[in-house]
């Protein structure tokens, strides 16, 4: 009798044994394609519409669906706004750990990357693609265009001009300025008021106020802006204009404008606290179109003729050299590229923050605002069209000298033509 329950227990020791082993072997051979998936294709990403920017909640939809679409990338978003992103980038490229795919507005700075070798020569892969190519509306290629060589894709169109709170308007009195006589009316009428009159600061994206004043000063001399080795009279003038505006209390008290951030200076506009503020059409989906107005600059003399600030924004796309160069990148790269500037994407942009679409989508279908609408008709009527003055000036020189001594000018500690002589010195002409 022993003997046979110790036979027993021994057979299903045997067959547990049997078992385990067989489980356990077909884990073994399992469990690395379980365990150990397959790695994916890494992707960095970075502009401007990160933050508070109104497009960062689209970017997001559209990476997410990209990865949702690729799952074999990864793409991480290092996205930042207003004054904190064009620093990161150079910095990022300094350094080089440059973003695969990125975004930003011509100007000195990619002018530079470019010259640089940084960026990728992206002319035989859109030629390779005419389907691509022709879905881009050809009148901004010039734009992206180096040494004739295309590295950009210009998706994004901008236009610059006065946003103001109408019904702070409606509410003084106050005329609508059209000219540089209504708009000092304005001020003093909204001063009188406890009104901010122009929301205004001395950062890179403050300067909107003075560019335009610049671009309608002297229309498309601006965008040729040093002349044998001085700057030209409306930068000049500009500031001077500027600094009278100061004078008069245009701009947030106790000096405010000296040091308060980009997005307290919208904020400003946004509570009802300042009546009016330059800035672009990007600036469209933090307004109210029922309370909001956007209006052409109004003109600074009598010569002005109904010039507009225009051009590309951040939303003009890019990939760096290093991902090129990466076997392992290029080609999800390029499909990121492709996703971004696609017409779902720019529809997409289109609706939910009214951008400006320089892809050929169907304008009709898009239920653009009131505001957004404005702007598209400012660009169709205006007689001149004007790139954005600090695009056509080294972009390191009009933040750290430029901006940076606008507290000085204002308050008389410097004139227009010592600060513009110091720019000169620095390198403002970057040719």
């Amino acid at each position: 009798m022993k003997k046979a329950v110790l036979l027993i227990l021994f057979v299903l020791i045997a067959f547990f044994a049997v078992v385990f082993s067989t489980f356990y072997g077909v884990d073994s051979v399992l469990s690395p394609t379980q365990k150990d998936p397959v790695e994916k294709t890494k992707l960095t990403f970075m502009n401007s519409w990160g933050g508070y920017d109104t497009k960062a909640g689209v970017l997001d939809q559209i990476l997410g669906q990209f990865e949702k679409d690729n799952p074999n990338v990864a793409v991480t978003n290092e996205s930042l706004s207003g004054d904190d992103f064009l620093p990161a980038l150079k910095e990022k490229f300094a350094t080089g750990d440059q973003p695969d795919v990125f975004g930003l507005w011509p100007g000195s700075d990619i002018r530079s990357l470019i010259n640089a070798g940084k960026v990728a020569d992206l002319t035989q892969l859109l030629d390779s693609d005419p389907q691509w190519k022709n879905s881009f509306k050809s009148g901004m290629w010039d734009q992206v265009t180096q040494n004739g060589h295309i590295y950009g894709l210009p998706v994004e169109i901008i236009a610059e001009g006065l946003f103001i709170n109408k019904d702070l308007f409606e509410k003084y009195n106050v005329k609508i300025p059209q000219n540089y006589d209504d708009l000092v009316a304005a001020v003093k009428t909204f001063r009188q008021h406890d009104i901010i009159p122009i929301a205004f600061n001395c950062m890179p994206e403050g300067s909107y106020l003075f560019q335009n004043i610049a671009m309608s000063l002297g229309g498309k001399s601006v965008e040729n802006p040093i002349v044998n080795g001085n700057v030209v009279k409306s930068y000049i003038d500009a500031m001077y204009v500027m600094r009278d505006l100061f004078k008069m209390g245009a701009f947030p008290d106790n000096d405010e404008c000296f040091f308060i951030d980009s997005n307290t200076r919208d904020d400003l506009f946004i509570d009802k606290k300042a009546a009016m503020i330059a800035q672009g059409s990007w600036f469209i989906a933090n307004c109210n179109s029922a309370s909001v107005d956007f209006i052409p600059f109004p003109r600074m003399s009598a010569q002005s003729d109904d010039s507009l600030v225009y051009g590309l924004g951040c939303g003009t796309f890019y990939i760096s050299e290093k991902a090129w160069d990466d076997p392992a990148k290029r080609a999800e790269a390029i499909k990121l590229l492709k996703c971004i500037t696609s017409s779902n994407s720019s529809v997409q942009l289109a609706e939910q923050t009214g951008m400006i679409s320089n892809v050929n989508i169907d304008s009709s279908k898009i239920p653009y605002n009131i505001l957004t609408q404005k702007g598209i008709n400012m660009i169709s009527s205006a007689k001149t069209l004007v790139g954005p003055p600090d695009s056509y000036i080294t972009r390191s020189v009009w933040e750290n000298i430029i901006v940076k001594d606008f507290p000085d000018m204002l308050s008389g500690a410097v004139s227009p033509e010592v600060l513009w002589q110091r720019a000169i010195a620095a390198g403002a002409d970057e040719e």
